[in-house]
């Protein structure tokens, strides 16, 4: 026992030293580096279902998009990550509880019990996986100090509204959406280039 507690205590420790992350501000999160950083999540458009010329449209309206964003020098990341289940998952837990609760039959009841058991394992072993696309903006800060901070917060403020709203007209044919990432989300998404099947765990 007492051995399988040093292994995490070490394992937590080396997660630590590789994480670049230094802590959290505001809605951003400053890295070791002394970078202050947001993320805008991006829909995914299905090219299959686009036309030749709608494609080729979107191309250009992309490259458009990009030259008129890259003084705020955006990184475009498109990343594997677990498919979500945890509402889904929620969903059968609940209507197990409820049909416990209306005495269905015990037949009714393994067979809800079975699939909360089938759902839960897929999403532990992170076998079920999904396309994240990711926008991800930074401010670098000169010094260390509550002054810099506050003044690489309302530069990088500026930069994720310009490229949102830039990111909203380019997006608006194609019913996609745009969401800027809060702290934690931010952390998750970090955390699954360094630790991809314990990322759910965040």
């Amino acid at each position: 026992m007492q051995k399988n507690k040093k292994q995490t205590q070490t394992a937590e420790k080396f997660i630590q030293d590789i994480s670049p992350i230094e802590g959290v501000y505001e809605d951003f999160v400053y890295l070791k580096d002394n970078s202050l950083i947001s993320m805008i999540k991006v829909e995914g458009i299905n090219l299959d279902l686009l036309a030749q010329y709608e494609q080729n449209v979107l191309f250009e309206d992309y490259a458009s998009f990009l030259g008129q964003n890259k003084e705020d020098n955006p990184e475009i990341v498109s990343m594997t990550i677990p498919l979500d289940m945890k509402n889904y998952n929620l969903y059968w837990k609940k209507r197990y509880l409820e049909a416990k609760a209306n005495n269905a039959n015990k037949h009714l009841l393994q067979l809800i019990a079975s699939y909360c058991l089938e759902y839960q394992d897929m999403e532990l072993s992170s076998d079920l996986t999904t396309k994240q696309h990711l926008i991800i903006l930074s401010e670098k800060l000169k010094k260390r100090t509550i002054e810099e901070l506050k003044l690489a917060e309302k530069t990088l403020n500026q930069k994720v509204k310009n490229v949102q709203n830039s990111l909203n007209t380019l997006l608006e044919s194609y019913d996609a959406e745009t969401t800027i990432l809060n702290a934690k989300d931010i952390i998750i998404a970090l955390h699954r280039f360094i630790d991809f099947k314990n990322s759910i765990y965040v």
